[in-house]
């Protein structure tokens, strides 16, 4: 796992909790602060299993703070409307989905999978056929946040796309590998 301690008390400034699930750092700011990471799809709960969708998680509070501003202004619908009303990008969409539900699948090993479709089909149902963000219907966008995050990841999501381009349209050339504010974090 690539993370060290350091990384852990940023992340956790960065959320406001501890992180949980964590699994790897796959993106960082420019100044190596986290910036997307990667949490483990299953999240045992003692007695039951619950699933965890949402694989990739964006974490740079200011990148996050910028997309809030373009859900807060009725962008999620807007974004969606454009993907379904282009054949091409609706069709990415479905590939990102569909990329994004792999990626989760092979965070899990065989025998745990083989477990969970034996014991709860349902749950692996989630985690086998559920897109970006666990939505499982494909043409549908619940977070602009966890699809810029796949597209730092992946540059192919076409949501993601999009809100690159929002954001430089409201923000002015965004770099998002500068956009950490790691001065937040150093001691208080």
């Amino acid at each position: 796992m690539a993370y060290t301690q350091k990384d852990l008390e940023i992340l956790e400034k960065q959320l406001g909790r501890k992180p949980r699930n964590l699994v790897d750092i796959i993106k960082r700011c420019k100044d190596e602060s986290p910036q997307v990471v990667v949490t483990a799809p299953i999240l045992d709960k003692g007695d039951s299993v619950g699933i965890f969708p949402t694989t990739l998680w964006l974490t740079c509070p200011e990148l996050n703070y910028r997309i809030g501003k373009l859900e807060s202004k009725g962008l999620v619908q807007e974004v969606q409307n454009k993907i379904l009303g282009n054949k091409k990008l609706s069709k990415r969409l479905e590939e990102a989905h569909q990329d994004y539900a792999n990626y989760r699948l092979d965070l899990v090993d065989e025998v745990r999978l083989k477990d969970l479709k034996e014991n709860n089909p349902g749950q692996y149902k989630v985690l086998k056929e559920s897109g970006v963000g666990g939505i499982l219907e494909f043409e549908g966008i619940k977070c602009l946040h966890t699809h810029f995050a796949h597209y730092l990841v992946d540059r192919k999501n076409p949501v993601g796309e999009i809100v690159a381009e929002l954001l430089e349209e409201e923000y002015g050339e965004v770099e998002p590998e500068e956009c950490c504010m790691k001065e937040s974090f150093e001691e208080e």
